[in-house]
């Protein structure tokens, strides 16, 4: 991924080895600057991060509809001498994403929640008469966020949702492996649960200007596996990590399409894991719990072709740098608008 642009003096371009990052993931990538001639004044590569995040906080309440927007944008820059001759330079760098955010809000409601994040690379001119030549690279950032799958099953079959100790992302590009667990407690139920599904599923709807709607269910891959008998649960020692990937197996070739949030076209997806039973259960439903999966689009191929390294190159690597932002007095003021947005719910 990436791509490059130049001058009549050097062409430059930024490249990192994947487009998608969680807090805490350590990017690396390429700088490929190709100085072409003479005469350009500059004497060193500067790398910065630009980041923005955005929150949209949403009341709903009887008569009206409060929207509240607030962006949040922190920088991190780090510059390395360099003798500008006419050769090859691969400079490679690496560096820590931002740590996760974390803003406190006292809205009850939606909140949204974006990251976005550009590296920049740019060889700095020393001239007024020349402009910087640079090049940016678009990364999406996001928090990891943990589910575990706890399903209690007993006379009246309820289920129960608990927080995951250890952090598992929830947005995948598609053919990646979904990895998760659950607990099944069929200690209460005389009955033996003899399957758990797990399946991947795509949710469509379609709706009018009329406001009609249709709404399709796709299963589009699936396992099997054995439950707990009747009087028993899952055990810690017997709990199993499972792997389930994001294909469609009635046609393997054909990815999923990528999570759309729209008003007339609707795509997301989910992860449905149910017990099935040996046995009649018709007088109470079956437990089943629900996880949402963001899909997103596959990247070009050009992004993620090899460059072919040329002969006279000059490779030069970067230390890490920690990327962290420098907006806590904006965290605060946002807390605080936030805080005053919730009062009139809290009457």
């Amino acid at each position: 991924m990436g791509n490059k642009s130049g001058s009549e003096f050097c062409g430059i371009m930024i490249r990192t080895e994947k487009q998608l990052y969680f807090a805490g993931d350590v990017v690396q990538g390429n700088i490929y600057l190709h100085i072409i001639k003479e005469g350009f004044r500059g004497k060193e590569v500067k790398l910065t991060i630009l980041g923005k995040e955005k929150q949209v906080g949403k009341q709903d309440q009887v008569l009206e509809e409060d929207h509240m927007k607030e962006k949040i944008f922190f920088i991190k820059s780090q510059q390395w001498p360099i003798h500008l001759k006419m050769i090859i330079l691969w400079l490679v760098h690496s560096y820590f994403l931002l740590k996760s955010i974390s803003l406190q809000t006292y809205l009850e409601h939606v909140i949204i929640k974006m990251a976005f994040l550009q590296a920049i690379a740019r060889v700095v001119s020393t001239s007024k008469s020349i402009n910087d030549i640079k090049n940016k690279q678009k990364l999406f950032h996001r928090n990891k966020r943990g589910n575990l799958l706890r399903l209690q099953v007993d006379a009246v079959l309820k289920e129960e949702h608990l927080p995951l100790k250890q952090s598992r992302k929830n947005i995948y590009f598609p053919t990646e492996f979904l990895n998760f667990n659950y607990d099944i407690d069929n200690s209460n139920c005389k009955l033996d649960v003899d399957k758990v599904d797990s399946v991947f599923v795509n949710r469509l709807r379609l709706r009018s200007n009329s406001d009609s709607e249709h709404v399709l269910e796709f299963e589009l891959n699936y396992q099997y596996h054995k439950g707990p008998q009747k009087g028993n649960k899952i055990q810690l020692i017997q709990k199993k990590d499972y792997q389930l990937q994001l294909i469609n197996l009635k046609n393997p070739l054909q990815h999923p399409t990528p999570s759309i949030l729209g008003n007339c076209v609707n795509s997301i997806y989910y992860l449905k894991v149910q017990p099935h039973y040996e046995g009649c259960s018709c007088c109470s439903p079956r437990p089943t719990v629900k996880i949402s999966i963001t899909v997103l689009a596959i990247p070009p191929k050009e992004y993620i072709q090899p460059l072919i390294q040329p002969e006279n190159w000059n490779p030069q690597a970067f230390q890490p740098i920690i990327i962290q932002s420098n907006t806590q007095g904006q965290e605060s003021t946002l807390n605080k608008n936030l805080q005053q947005m919730a009062e009139p719910m809290k009457n």
